[in-house]
């Protein structure tokens, strides 16, 4: 009986795109089938994707499939490590051999999958080729980690944003552009708000698509815009890569922004509390939402507490305690969304129109200083354990345990440097009362709540008097001293 081969090709890079590895392969697979007699029936092909990577192999997928429906009941490929490097990959045709009596014939040798000593010389080759794929990956590893530190260009992909096709050339459209967002962000805007405006600009990325929120977040947190090479080995991420890399040298290539933005930038952008207050506030078409919390008492005496969120009744705006079932809210406060507003920014820009806050302004210079040196001591600390690693002059556990408390100092002082960025959106913002007021009304959504959030933490707002339509002094402000 003739058997019908499937003929298997993969190659794992195929830099110049034209397929000529897995041509060639599948060419000296249909000479090992005619040699033996077998009808060719399916030809699957993986160009340019690795078995050892873990990533989906399409055509790997649909020959497994063709052997259980028993479209085939034999594979043919050039060598065993062109079929897979992974052992548990290899006993699964290993069991599809035992229960569908799948034949493997392999250009580079025959092996009897239907035999022990057969099935003992697939896995010894297969264990080699898992084996030499473990040390290519260690060594591609270190090649990565040195061109960083030798602050070298990356190879592969598109262009950066930024840059010309050498990926050095400052392309200087795409700079200001680049400028304008850090500023943006460090001024207290969403990225949301900024993606949006750049799409009504026809501002796209170098793919030509819009600009989503998480492409201008890596891309504003990269080290690359301001001239510094970051180092993220593959085996500290699986499946997403870390927003933030370690910076091991300067670069080759000129910064677009300076190394103190961008620190600010990488702090701010990577802190998980912005996260989670600008993905609450996406969703908000009110100004105040969450910074409004009831003050009515409890039964206890004690506030309600509960952040107020915008709910219009008869099409009137209005912040209210929500009915939320399963919480603490109360219910029992409202306010005019549209009034509440407008006292919350005359207060506001009252505030910053003292001379005491400008005075306290003009401080954190000098504080920031401190924390950018800390940084960037234990930026080079953690450079030169790295070394110290590659050059086997600690073990890895040794590393590991020196570099634990180095990268939690380093997240506290990221921490502290992404919270400084509110004085930086006040700073741009302060002025006399009139030019605060003109700005204030052509300022969006989000860069009204970022002037809010670095001014004060929270707004109480007490029940409503029934006598008065108007009570300013139901709202007690606890300012960011």
């Amino acid at each position: 009986m003739t058997r019908r081969a499937a003929i298997y090709c993969r190659i794992s890079q195929d830099r110049g795109g034209a397929g000529l590895g897995v041509a060639r392969q599948e060419e000296d697979c249909r000479a090992l089938s005619a040699r033996k007699g077998w009808d060719v029936v399916a030809v699957h092909t993986d160009n340019d994707v690795s078995a050892y990577s873990g990533a989906p192999r399409p055509a790997w997928q649909e020959l497994m499939e063709d052997v259980r429906n028993g479209t085939v009941d034999a594979v043919v490929c050039w060598h065993v490590d062109r079929l897979t490097r992974s052992p548990r990959e290899l006993e699964d045709v290993i069991d599809l051999a035992d229960r569908y009596g799948l034949e493997l014939a392999t250009v580079s040798g025959e092996i009897d999958l239907a035999t022990p000593t057969g099935r003992m010389i697939a896995r010894m080759l297969g264990a080699a080729a898992r084996h030499e794929a473990e040390h290519k990956a260690e060594r591609q590893q270190r090649q990565r980690r040195q061109a960083a530190e030798a602050g070298k260009v990356a190879g592969g992909g598109k262009r950066p944003f930024g840059y010309e096709d050498d990926r050095v050339t400052v392309r200087e459209d795409e700079a200001e552009v680049i400028r304008e967002g850090a500023r943006r962000v460090l001024a207290g805007e969403s990225l949301a708000s900024i993606c949006r405006d750049w799409q009504k600009r026809g501002i796209t990325t170098v793919a030509g698509i819009p600009w989503k929120p998480s492409a201008l977040r890596r891309m504003l947190a990269s080290a690359r815009i301001s001239g510094r090479r970051e180092h993220t080995p593959r085996s500290s991420w699986e499946k997403t890569r870390p927003l933030l890399g370690e910076i091991v040298a300067d670069a080759i290539w000129p910064g677009i922004l300076s190394h103190e933005d961008s620190d600010r930038l990488r702090a701010l952008l990577s802190d998980p509390e912005r996260r989670r207050r600008v993905e609450g506030t996406t969703r908000r078409s009110y100004l105040l939402s969450g910074i409004l919390r009831c003050a009515k008492p409890k039964a206890d005496g004690t506030p309600c507490g509960y952040g107020m969120v915008g709910r219009p009744r008869a099409g009137v705006p209005r912040y209210v305690c929500p009915n939320t079932p399963g919480t603490d809210a109360c219910a029992g406060t409202a306010t005019n969304a549209e009034k509440t507003d407008e006292h919350v920014r005359d207060m506001i820009l009252t505030a910053l129109d003292s001379p005491t806050l400008r005075k306290r302004l003009q401080r954190p210079d000098d504080e920031d200083s401190g924390l950018y040196e800390e940084i960037r001591a234990d930026e080079e600390e953690l450079e030169e354990l790295a070394r110290d690693f590659g050059n086997r002059k600690i073990s890895r556990k040794e590393w590991m345990i020196a570099r634990q408390p180095v990268e939690e100092r380093l997240e506290r002082n990221r921490a502290k440097l992404s919270k400084t960025s509110r004085t930086a959106v006040l700073l741009a913002f302060v002025g006399s009362y009139e030019d605060m007021r003109e700005r204030w009304e052509k300022m969006n959504h989000s860069q009204r709540r970022a002037i809010v959030t670095a001014t004060v933490r929270a707004i109480e707002v007490a029940p409503a008097n029934p006598r008065k339509r108007w009570d300013p002094d139901r709202f007690i402000f606890d300012w960011i001293a």
